[in-house]
């Protein structure tokens, strides 16, 4: 639950935030405006479709879940066939990942050392979650079911490697190669005071599961980019990806403004970090990301806004390198046991729509539970965006946003080019002249659209039966409506 470095994220967020000037004002008259060619921002995006970039990972699109969640052994099941549907729809070779906060005051049923007291949380009740053998069995169906991996976090707040390399070879017997590595405790700089003290907890865990011939990925930290390159350097070689967590802030200060407005500190600060994965060749994953921490922020991360961050996030990373982005969720209850907070998922909707909503985290992509079954949020839709862009190389271009606030991607896969638009300005459309393309035929359209930036359904992202067709000169304009996203694709004429 963490950010990125507020103060150099502060200094660079101004500039950022200048073409959503009004938003929240605005939404409503947004609305209520008609769309003028007029008005629209006259924006350029000159691929270089010759260009090399990076490669989009197949695993970009991934989840996390609290490990609590595995104490209800029916959600992790191959016969919650309704999860199983989302994920596979979200990217049929997904990662998920199993540890948060909870995995911290995790105890393995069949432990049978003894166990220091877990002290009592400052702020709120923090009961311990007892894993047992039936939720792995059930947890190794669903990834078999899904096709997904699992990355597994254990507990390092209790400093028992004993219990940790015992639950982490149960793990491995249960899910076989569907593993890709353990972590071992959640965002230790939270307790820790220091990377030293963290590693001084760490190594006695990490010799015994090395020991066991067990995958390990680190560090699992959260605003600690210092952490990353200091574990690499120490452990890189031992390691299969090096990890860190990000949310844009706390939910608190969330708002659809500030998430639409970007983070430049983001930016920077993986670019860094995927230069660092670089030199040590590992890969680099965001193994709990969001919105906004605490929870995400009701009216914010579960709204179409949401699914327009949540794409251009994922494609921007994917360009400097981030190989997985695993987005936070679960039931409510699931994440507030994770904050030291009680759930109040009370409702008087009787439409399951929403009563799914209600008993879901407000940031999940996946609203629902195992007696209402699932439901995909605004969010989703974003990322299914994204994840279209799997297995392409991303392709360098020349961007010019006319003073709107757009996201523009474009890869290669193949004879085709994919181009995803993404216009998270609220008050002006933007035509878009995409040029570079001589030599490819007429484009298909996809578009992620929704009534409003603060829509929680009528999102849809699909074909919009749209044909682009270039010029001589292989270009073709665009238009792009405030709030909505495009994504096309153009097939090379033999």
């Amino acid at each position: 639950m963490t950010t990125f470095e507020r103060t150099r994220r502060g200094l660079l967020k101004a500039a950022a935030l200048l073409p959503l000037a009004g938003t929240l004002g605005g939404l409503a008259r947004a609305a209520e405006r008609a769309p003028s060619v007029a008005d629209a921002a006259q924006a350029s995006f000159a691929i270089k479709p010759e260009g090399t970039g990076r490669v989009v990972s197949e695993s970009l699109a991934s989840l996390s879940y609290e490990t609590g969640q595995l104490a209800d052994p029916t959600f992790f099941s191959a016969g919650n066939r309704s999860l199983v549907e989302l994920l596979r729809r979200m990217n049929p070779r997904g990662v998920l990942r199993i540890g948060g906060n909870t995995s911290d005051f995790t105890v393995w049923s069949e432990y049978r050392g003894t166990l220091p007291p877990q002290p009592a949380r400052k702020g709120g009740p923090q009961h311990p979650v007892v894993l047992r053998p039936e939720a792995l069995r059930e947890l190794a169906g669903f990834l078999r079911a899904t096709g997904w991996k699992l990355i597994f976090g254990v507990n390092l707040k209790i400093g028992v490697p004993a219990m940790a390399l015992e639950l982490a070879l149960a793990v491995r017997k249960a899910v076989g190669d569907d593993l890709v590595a353990i972590q071992i405790g959640n965002e230790a700089n939270n307790y820790a005071k220091d990377y030293a003290s963290f590693e001084a907890m760490w190594l006695p865990y990490a010799e015994a599961l090395r020991k066991a011939s067990l995958p390990l990925g680190g560090p699992d930290t959260g605003a600690n980019s210092d952490w990353v390159a200091e574990f690499a350097r120490r452990h890189g070689k031992d390691s299969v990806f090096l990890s860190r967590h990000y949310y844009r802030d706390a939910a608190p200060r969330g708002s659809i403004g500030d998430l639409l407005g970007g983070d430049p500190g983001c930016i920077e600060d993986t670019e860094r970090l995927a230069g660092l994965a670089d030199a040590t060749h590992l890969p680099l994953r965001l193994t709990e990301a969001n919105s906004y921490y605490f929870g995400g922020r009701d009216g914010v991360s579960n709204v179409f806004a949401s699914a327009l961050w949540g794409a251009d996030f994922m494609l921007a990373l994917a360009q400097l390198g981030v190989a997985g982005i695993h987005f936070h969720g679960g039931t409510l209850a699931s994440v507030e046991a994770s904050l030291g907070r009680e759930a109040n998922a009370s409702t008087t909707a009787t439409d399951i729509a929403a009563r799914r909503d209600a008993v879901s985290s407000r940031y999940a992509a996946i609203a629902g539970n195992v007696e209402l079954g699932f439901q995909p949020r605004p969010l989703f839709h974003g990322i299914e965006l994204a994840q279209r862009f799997a297995g392409a190389r991303m392709l360098p271009a020349r961007f010019d946003t006319g003073g709107a606030n757009l996201g523009a991607y474009a890869a290669r896969r193949g004879d085709s080019v994919l181009v995803a638009l993404i216009n998270k300005d609220c008050l002006r459309d933007a035509d878009v002249a995409v040029g570079g393309l001589a030599g490819y035929g007429k484009g298909n359209t996809m578009r992620l659209r929704a009534p409003a930036l603060d829509s929680r359904d009528g999102v849809s992202f699909a074909d919009a039966n749209e044909d682009v067709h270039l010029d001589t000169q292989g270009a073709a304009r665009i238009a792009v409506p405030r709030g909505s996203a495009a994504l096309l694709s153009f097939e090379r004429m033999v």
